[in-house]
């Protein structure tokens, strides 16, 4: 157990020796308080690379029962924040087949926007569950016959050390389908929740953003002609104008923002659900 201590206190002396390179504590700190130019996005990626290296470390420890009981204890680097499944809720009978499920968010150290977020997401189940409970007796009550589905789920697009990106689906279908979806996405070092007006120091993203969403819609339709969306039409008030300042997004695995439109928002209905990958170099000056 001795040999183990003096191991153990020398490896971490050469841990707490080693230099942080002046570049790096420079981007850190420049990104922080909006000086960088630099992406955000780009930076977060350089950071998860350092993450993975020190993932080894941790490995080497979980690996030896022997070591790990004379480590002592160390702060942290990064919150462990995932998200499992809550609960469901259910129903199939009489034509009506609804299938809910809520997630919950765990980990995080900001505990009251924890419960915050998990108490909107279980409302919102809840909601929906006795708004069809509801209908469900109104047709028991008047013999009539019904053939209808609902189901919720959700996706975890991204989550790694710095952001946690959760997308809730709600799809219905009688006759008809539809599918919406709701959006949360997490800063976990600074455990707020991200918006574009948080990501962006003004308004010009909603312009700059909107513009790029329309020269990729121009490319994809010279490049498939079975692809159609609401531009230059001869209908008023129809086209394509501009995203909302809360448009629905979320970051995707390689930092990119993706901007989402529901069914029916800007494409006709066999083009389904809608989304745009922003490419960095597009944003990086807005951020």
């Amino acid at each position: 157990m001795n040999n183990n201590k003096k191991k153990l206190g020398s490896m971490k002396k050469k841990y707490m020796d080693i230099e942080i390179p002046e570049e790096l504590d420079s981007i850190v700190k420049d990104a922080l308080y909006g000086k960088s130019k630099i992406s955000k996005f780009k930076m977060m990626k350089n950071v998860g690379v350092m993450c993975a290296s020190l993932a080894v470390c941790v490995l080497s420890i979980n690996v030896s029962p022997a070591f790990a009981d004379t480590v002592e204890k160390i702060p942290i680097i990064g919150n462990i924040v995932k998200v499992v499944k809550l609960s469901n809720y259910s129903v199939n009978e009489d034509g009506f087949e609804v299938s809910i499920d809520v997630p919950k968010i765990e980990g995080m150290k900001d505990k009251n926007l924890e419960a915050k977020l998990n108490r909107e997401m279980e409302k919102d189940a809840k909601n929906l569950y006795n708004q069809y409970l509801a209908e469900i007796e109104e047709f028991k009550k008047d013999n009539l016959p019904a053939h209808e589905m609902v189901k919720s789920w959700y996706e975890v697009k991204t989550d790694n050390s710095k952001v946690l990106s959760l997308v809730i689906y709600e799809h219905h279908a009688q006759g008809s389908s539809n599918t919406t979806r709701k959006f949360y996405n997490i800063d976990k070092e600074n455990e707020t929740a991200i918006t574009l007006k948080t990501i962006f120091r003004n308004k010009d993203y909603v312009n700059i953003i909107s513009g790029n969403i329309k020269e990729q819609m121009a490319k994809n339709v010279s490049e498939d002609p079975n692809k159609s969306y609401w531009i230059n039409s001869d209908v008023e008030g129809l086209d394509f104008e501009k995203i909302k300042e809360n448009q629905g997004f979320y970051i995707n695995e390689n930092n990119e923002l993706v901007i989402c439109f529901d069914k029916y928002e800007i494409a006709p209905g066999y083009m389904g659900l809608v989304e745009f990958k922003i490419p960095n170099e597009v944003v990086e000056k807005m951020l």
